[in-house]
């Protein structure tokens, strides 16, 4: 797997707008799919997992608290081989800043895998985040490094 810098619309909408991808990280208030135009500008870094060429993975990053905050997606299909090595790998561009992350009690998945990647809980903000119609907390994790 090739890890680099992108800022190619096409490559992040692939994985963004990807249906399985966007059903999970929209709440009740995200647009359609079709609507969604992700930001890029200086406030965004992307980071994309290519295999044979191909984006597979996308690493966000924004400016967040005193840090920036991250959002790892990894297409549904790639996940079993390539999570865990693109999630180490684009760690790396992060720079110093501290790094946080924002998961609802809903992906449990997605907070356990943050879990194990060093991230722990610093807040839980209490019914803050609505899907289908039902509200869940938000768990703020904190990046503890290596």
């Amino acid at each position: 797997m090739i890890v680099k810098e992108t800022t190619n619309i096409d490559d992040i909408k692939a994985i963004l707008c990807n249906a399985a991808i966007y059903d999970t990280i929209g709440s009740d208030k995200a647009p359609l799919v079709e609507d969604f135009e992700p930001p890029v500008n200086n406030d965004y870094l992307y980071v994309g997992g290519y295999v044979k060429g191909e984006i597979i993975a996308l690493m966000v990053y924004h400016k967040y608290l005193d840090g920036l905050e991250c959002h790892v997606q990894v297409l549904p299909e790639h996940r079993k081989e390539h999570a865990i090595n693109f999630g180490e790998q684009s760690l790396l561009f992060r720079g110093n800043s501290p790094l946080y992350a924002e998961i609802p009690d809903l992906y449990k998945n997605v907070l356990d895998y943050a879990l194990m990647n060093n991230f722990e809980v610093i807040d839980v903000r209490e019914s803050d985040y609505i899907k289908r119609g039902k509200t869940y907390n938000v768990n703020v994790l904190k990046y503890k490094g290596e």
